[in-house]
């Protein structure tokens, strides 16, 4: 098989944490005409419209990447590709001139899809050979999530790797031959680093992925952008029929591993009346927790924490690790005490390795965290940061500081300080516009100096021992400095991190030593050593600030980010309230108006678009995350200033979503069978019912990726709308979400963490605190709760503060956590070092819950019956 064999010269790049889950197949080999407009942006009524642009079969392509709505694709406007847009007319021309697809999936902050778009895309020779041999299409994987995700799911299933650039070679009605993430320019370093001997697999560790042969000599075989598109033409050139053939089955085979969220709840009957099934018959249990956990322990990392290498923070992970803690009792019950407190050491111990390694900003005062480390320990970042990923992280760190607060919530507890960093960074003009929506991205390459003519990776973090020294100050301060920070002169970067020598003698900042050991080290106070350490951030941030040029933004305001942010800031504010009075305001302005950003420039016609950019709203529509990410932005923000327009607005926005992309439960007949794009069973779909090709797949996402799964936020916010509008049909829905996806977490539970987040409330009910608007003591209590289950703030008149139900004992003030002995040297060299790391399976908390207790319910729902774990199969995922 042609797949096969390029494989094998294709080397694995992994630049994104996998998404374990398979795109499935059409059903049916016939290549669908095109009848719907240019791109996800028509519902029904529109489908058909034909595109603006209609080239004509003969005519000589055009690069038409100025058309697009995306800052990303706009600027491909200006290389020698004929970039297409994925449009109608489009796949017209292909199909006419049967021409095969050649798609690269792409977004603004990545070093190497930069890399692919310098080296390879303003390459005459390149942009020759794809416009004559191909249909090039250029796609913004944020402004079209949707193939993003299908295409990464083809990726990982062929290549077991999938990230960014994601470049494919497709059919012209879009199935896959062929995919890989990135290759090399012909005649750079970087492939000429890429030469081996015929025959040989290219499998070595320079961080580029190569492709299949072609455009060599009979001895070696180059494995870069230019030879991999030969290659690929000329199997279709010579063997289309087999082609076509291939790239069917493939999809075919992975239709079976794809299904997710279409096994749950949909049943066939002859029965009259036919009844649906009952939702809360559904065999998840909580001890679907339990083994969720106990396959998560057994893929820590005891020694540099968190999962896997290349490390990845893991918002949803982390979350879910630090929410068994706060759950009810019964699911302490379940899961055991010891291995509830053990979940909580992994989390708080990453959280510091995260913290304090090179993934975080040290000289911008905490400003923002990169995407991931290539380092098992840490210290290598790829260097973009991804705005909803920081907000994502803003709210696990907040959850980590409220949750392990030692008696009162103060803002020298461990952890506080990254949260108020972090939420000044979210809310500083780097990541705010004017206006008041927040841009997708920082840059991960930049200009070292003014001047300069070329971009370099990492340039604006990176600092050399003789630059560091001159600027940190004296001698003997600076070498205290270097200490803390691991600034070495050599570099600290590891050699096998840089095959190129791209980074010869550069430093990544980050924490090795902390006051106490530096303290013993150089004979100096502890105290001292944090003032020499502070005085050299405010030096290094000066000079930075003065010197170099701060990398570029996406300034696309996309709805999910800002949804996300919202949520984040908002309970941000809730939580510091009066410990910090001004920052706790600006917090709150700043999702206020973001909030307005979005209803006045992207809620249109009562639906949401995608995204903002270059003063208007983009012609994509909202996909279902959006909506789901925004209205829990908003129930956020409800909560934190009880303001109901923003309540409003989200039962408004959810039953939007639900028209859209909700799968209702219908017993199925012969007239009304189910289908791939309709599967009848519950949850939501991410995408409309409507598409452009058949081949752009309908999925539903319960698996969480970098952030948690559409359908686990779904869930929660409509058990929270459930209970703040005493609306049951919206609970109901939430339940029928979660068991859409019971076949899957039955059988992976440590995949779908978010949405077993959902099972607790499920099975033991919605967490309701009745209040009165001026209850101050209340409010406050309430607000500095971390998350566990869903929650509810529901307002009421004085007479009306009674318990519903049971009162819930796990709210008092006396519930033991794990909490870490203080000692004379920790009081004495305060905050400023890393804690100790803890030991998995022995951490101590304690939680405020102050005043909550007289009015805290929980809407019950029957039972939890327990049950056997189901057998675990031993079979490879993907995680």
């Amino acid at each position: 098989m042609m797949t096969a064999q390029l494989q094998q010269q294709q080397q694995q790049q992994q630049q994104q944490q996998p998404n374990g889950t398979v795109a499935p197949a059409p059903t049916s080999t016939q290549r669908a005409s095109s009848s719907s407009s240019s791109t996800n942006t028509s519902r029904a009524e529109r489908v058909a419209a034909p595109s603006t642009h209609v080239p004509h079969a003969s005519s000589e392509l055009q690069n038409r990447a100025g058309e697009s709505d995306s800052p990303y694709v706009r600027q491909h406007a200006d290389t020698p590709v004929a970039w297409q847009l994925l449009d109608a007319a489009t796949l017209a021309r292909a199909t006419s001139e049967n021409k095969p697809i050649f798609m690269h999936i792409g977004f603004l902050a990545d070093h190497h899809c930069h890399l692919t778009t310098q080296d390879s895309f303003s390459n005459p020779t390149v942009a020759s050979f794809l416009n004559a041999s191909f249909i090039p299409i250029l796609v913004d994987r944020e402004e079209r999530p949707d193939l993003d995700n299908i295409y990464q799911n083809y990726s990982e299933a062929v290549n077991a790797t999938g990230g960014w650039p994601l470049n494919l070679f497709l059919t012209p009605d879009l199935y896959p031959i062929f995919g890989g993430t990135y290759w090399p320019g012909p005649g750079t370093e970087h492939s000429l680093a890429n030469v081996v001997p015929s025959g040989e697999n290219n499998g070595g560790g320079d961080g580029s992925a190569g492709g299949g042969g072609g455009g060599g000599s009979d001895e070696e075989t180059c494995n870069d952008f230019l030879a991999i598109s030969k290659k690929i033409y000329g199997f279709w050139v010579d063997q289309e029929e087999r082609c076509r053939r291939e790239a069917f089955e493939m999809l075919s085979k992975l239709q079976d591993f794809a299904q997710e969220g279409t096994f749950g709840a949909n049943i066939t009957t002859t029965a009259s009346p036919p009844q649906p099934p009952n939702p809360d018959d559904a065999d998840l249990d909580l001890d679907q927790l339990d083994e969720a956990l106990d396959r998560i322990t057994k893929m820590f990392d005891p020694v540099d924490f968190g999962f896997g290498t290349p490390k990845f923070p893991n918002p949803a992970r982390l979350s879910f690790l630090l929410r068994l803690a706060h759950f009810p009792n019964e699911v302490r019950d379940v899961v055991g005490d010891k291995d509830v407190d053990n979940a909580t050491a992994m989390a708080v111990g990453t959280l510091r390795r995260i913290r304090d390694g090179g993934l975080r900003d040290h000289v911008g005062g905490g400003a923002g965290f990169m995407r991931f480390s290539v380092t098992s320990d840490w210290s290598m970042p790829h260097f973009e940061k991804m705005v909803g990923e920081n907000a994502l992280l803003l709210g696990v760190f907040l959850d980590a500081w409220l949750g392990g607060a030692e008696g009162e919530v103060r803002v020298d507890n461990e952890f506080a300080d990254v949260v108020l960093e972090l939420a000044d960074y979210l809310i500083s003009p780097v990541v705010r516009l004017p206006a008041g929506g927040f841009v997708a991205s920082e840059l991960a390459d930049s200009f070292y100096r003014r001047g300069d003519r070329h971009v370099r990776e990492g340039a604006y973090y990176l600092w050399t021992r003789r630059e560091f020294d001159h600027v940190a100050g004296g001698e003997h301060d600076s070498a205290i400095a270097a200490a803390y920070w691991n600034v070495l002169e050599d570099g600290n970067i590891p050699r096998d991190q840089d095959p190129h020598d791209e980074f010869i003698n550069q430093n990544v900042l980050h924490i090795s030593k902390d006051a106490l050991e530096l303290s013993r080290q150089f004979g100096i106070p502890a105290a001292e050593v944090k003032r020499i350490v502070e005085e050299a951030r405010e030096k290094l941030q000066a000079h930075r600030e003065r010197e170099r040029v701060r990398p570029e933004r996406d300034e696309k305001v996309v709805v999910n980010t800002n949804g996300a942010v919202i949520s984040a800031l908002a309970r941000t504010a809730a939580a510091v309230g009066s410990l910090e009075e001004v920052r706790s305001a600006r917090y709150l302005d700043a999702a206020r108006e973001a909030a307005r950003f979005v209803k006045e420039h992207l809620w249109v016609g009562s639906e949401l678009r995608r995204f903002w950019f270059g003063g208007k709203a983009s012609e994509t529509r909202a996909f279902a995350d959006d909506y789901a990410f925004l209205i829990e932005g908003l129930l956020d923000l409800y909560e934190a200033t009880l303001e109901t327009e923003w309540l409003d607005w989200a039962r408004e926005l959810q039953d939007t979503q639900t028209h859209i992309f909700y799968d209702p439960i219908v017993v199925s007949s012969d007239a009304y069978p189910p289908s791939p794009r309709k599967a009848q069973s519950g949850g939501f779909y991410s995408t409309e019912l409507e598409t452009l090709s058949h081949t752009i797949l309908r999925l539903k996402s319960g698996m969480d990726k970098s952030a948690p799964s559409t359908n686990a936020v779904s869930a929660s916010n409509l058990f929270r709308l459930g209970a703040l509008l005493d609306n049951k049909a919206y609970t109901v829905q939430a339940k029928e979400t979660i068991n859409a996806f019971e076949a899957e977490i039955l059988q992976y539970p440590w995949l779908f963490v978010s949405l077993l987040e959902g099972v607790v409330s499920e099975k033991l009910g919605v967490r309701e605190v009745r209040v009165e608007s001026g209850d101050s003591e209340v409010l406050t209590a309430y607000r500095r709760l971390p998350r566990g289950e869903a929650r509810a703030l529901i307002l009421v008149k004085g007479e009306e503060v009674k318990l519903v139900g049971e009162k819930l004992d796990n709210l008092t003030l006396e519930e033991e956590r794990p909490k870490e002995v203080e000692t004379e040297e920790k009081r004495a060299s305060g905050g400023l070092e890393g804690k100790p790391e803890p030991e998995v399976n022995a951490l101590p908390v304690q939680k405020d819950s102050k005043g909550l207790d007289e009015n805290v319910s929980r809407t019950q729902h029957g039972q939890a019956e327990s049950q056997e774990p189901p057998p675990r199969e031993e079979e490879k995922v993907l995680v």
